[in-house]
């Protein structure tokens, strides 16, 4: 399992302020096509998490520990041992625990659907207890098999078994797929127009049938991969204006404006 401190999961990458180790690895063969990849975040110490605006629905495991989530209204809400997190446009904050573990399955877009049995676009920016999809002695049974292996390896298994177990082939929508690979291939600076021209079925038709494999309409999918593009290029040296253009931005007001309505704060703060 490959040792990350920096991903392009979370804002803060001071790892000296904000101690954390990311582990990394790829599922087994036949788990390739529904699944990305998995990430073990282990937090020795209580720290605050921000993340990126994602791309991808997650099931996401605490193994021990505790972790909370800041809520809009500005209350905080302790999440369930095991979650469904849905494709979110904006950040969000977390607090974690001392000596806290999070085990998170990362899907490949448009296939979360073939373990989640339920439209995937009603879970956008909201996240679902697992036991409210699976029967609850299962779930229960799923995490204290986890928490009982000592090795990153060996609850990679467990969750491979209950992945193998659960999903099911679900049928590949080659044009929404290939739609995702233009988005991503574009990073982002692409229209609904252009990734619909030509197709053989209607705009309409194809953008629901993007929700229900995706999780969000193409219009946002489109949005966040722009956004989320800022922190995998080295934009930082140039000016605002300069950032907005190289990320496809009419100007720099639609580029603040999107910042802010994505993270609560203004680029400048941050890049």
């Amino acid at each position: 399992m490959e040792n990350k401190n920096n991903s392009h999961n979370f804002f803060d990458h001071d790892t000296k302020r904000n101690p954390r180790i990311e582990y990394k690895t790829t599922p087994c063969k036949a788990l390739q096509i529904p699944i990305q990849e998995y990430m073990l975040v282990e937090c020795n110490q209580g720290i605050e998490l921000e993340t990126l605006p994602s791309t991808s629905l997650s099931l996401d495991i605490i193994i021990k520990g505790k972790i909370s989530m800041h809520q809009q209204d500005g209350s905080i809400r302790d999440l369930p041992k095991a979650v469904i997190f849905g494709i979110a446009r904006r950040s969000f904050k977390f607090t974690f625990a001392d000596k806290t573990l999070l085990f998170v399955v990362i899907f490949n877009p448009g296939y979360a659907a073939s373990l989640i049995k339920k439209p995937l676009n009603l879970l956008f920016e909201k996240f679902i207890a697992l036991e409210e999809l699976f029967d609850t002695q299962k779930v229960n049974n799923l995490v204290d098999t986890i928490k009982n292996k000592k090795s990153y390896e060996q609850m990679v298994e467990i969750i491979e078994r209950f992945l193998l177990e659960e999903i099911e082939p679900c049928l590949t929508d080659n044009i929404i797929n290939e739609s995702i690979v233009k988005i991503k291939n574009r990073n982002g600076i692409i229209s609904v127009k252009e990734l619909t021209s030509g197709l053989p079925i209607s705009r309409d038709t194809f953008e629901k049938r993007f929700r229900a494999k995706v999780g969000t309409t193409p219009k946002q999918y489109i949005n966040i991969i722009r956004f989320r593009n800022l922190f995998l290029s080295n934009y930082t040296k140039d000016n605002l204006t300069e950032i907005a253009l190289k990320a496809g931005y009419y100007d720099q007001s639609h580029f603040i404006k999107d910042f802010k309505a994505s993270t609560g704060r203004l680029p400048s703060k941050f890049l």
